[in-house]
């Protein structure tokens, strides 16, 4: 049986917005001092900050605390526990060079007829002394071996490129570097 962390609560309703107001708050006492460069510098910082909200709340909202068992996979939220057949995961794919790891799972929910995409934080005992950064752990692959067995169809081809995330990330992160960096030279 695998879980996702403990630390997935921290994550999903502390980290984010801890982290995004503490930053937020030193940006806006940057932004009331009376210099040029506090100025340009909290316009930048606000910038960016702004763009690592999107990405974190987006992680935020999509994270969930799962237990993979051989029978069902199970998804708990404050509601309860929602059982999902093997067979209803559309794909599974870790997601490459991202720290912390992060399982990518699409599945239908039987209850709307919805698909719908959920993020995973395997258990940190999973990823301990883990230095290899592109290969995929053993939850992942514990749970594509489940589909497997009760989707015979399903072939690992379905699933997204596990770089896609990580370059939808660096190709939004290229304009807001050079808007920042306009913000920066503009103050020297």
């Amino acid at each position: 049986m695998y879980k996702s962390s403990s630390m997935t609560f921290i994550y999903k309703y502390l980290f984010t917005p801890i982290w995004g107001g503490g930053f937020l708050f030193g940006i806006v006492f940057t932004w009331s001092q009376n210099d040029q460069f506090s100025y340009d510098w909290s316009r930048g910082a606000a910038i960016m900050v702004g763009w690592a909200l999107i990405w974190l709340i987006t992680m935020m909202i999509r994270l969930r605390n799962v237990e993979a068992t051989h029978e069902y996979f199970v998804i708990k939220t404050l509601k309860g526990k929602k059982e999902i057949d093997y067979k209803d995961i559309e794909w599974i794919s870790q997601i490459a060079m991202i720290s912390p790891v992060l399982i990518s799972l699409k599945y239908l929910d039987k209850d709307t007829g919805d698909s719908k995409k959920i993020l995973i934080m395997p258990s940190v005992s999973s990823q301990m002394f883990r230095f290899n950064i592109i290969g995929e752990l053993e939850m992942t692959k514990f749970i594509r071996e489940r589909i497997i067995e009760n989707k015979p169809e399903y072939s690992k081809e379905l699933e997204p490129s596990r770089w896609l995330p990580l370059g939808i990330i660096m190709l939004t992160a290229l304009p807001i570097i050079l808007i920042v960096n306009k913000f920066f030279m503009n103050s020297i």
